[in-house]
């Protein structure tokens, strides 16, 4: 049996030295997630000042995959314009998904800079020793 949510609301918190803060309230979920990226969008627009948006989940009582998707979304957009995205007083349920997803580091993690991503790419591209095997020695 699943609960059901009757209402979302996302609010302003406040902007303070290029943060802006917003809180959720409600349900993050197929019903509400188009809701919160529209009104999240608004809010970005309405304070250009911002470098730095962050999310005070503390109010969020359930998220779904349209809610991470919605959360991963808002962090692409984010990206783009060069803000961080932070997501602070992370509900237990908020934790769960982020970790079993493998979303967790990116989406509460610094961007990576195009180095950093190209150095990833190369460690990528190594092969890994077999487990077991005797080090490679060269002739």
């Amino acid at each position: 049996m699943t609960a059901a949510y009757t209402s979302f609301a996302l609010a302003v918190s406040g902007l303070r030295d290029g943060v802006l803060t917003l809180a959720p309230a409600g349900a993050l979920d197929y019903d509400t997630s188009d809701s919160f990226l529209a009104q999240a969008g608004r809010f970005l627009d309405d304070h250009p000042a911002a470098r730095v948006l962050e999310l005070d989940c503390a109010g969020l009582l359930g998220i779904d995959s349209m809610g991470l998707s919605a959360l991963l979304s808002l962090r692409r957009r984010l990206d783009a314009a060069g803000m961080v995205l932070r997501l602070g007083a992370r509900p237990r349920n908020l934790e769960r998904l982020l970790t079993i997803t493998g979303t967790r580091d990116y989406l509460i993690g610094e961007p990576a800079s195009p180095e950093t991503e190209q150095e990833q790419a190369g460690a990528d591209s190594r092969p890994a020793p077999l487990e077991g095997a005797p080090p490679h020695r060269s002739r």
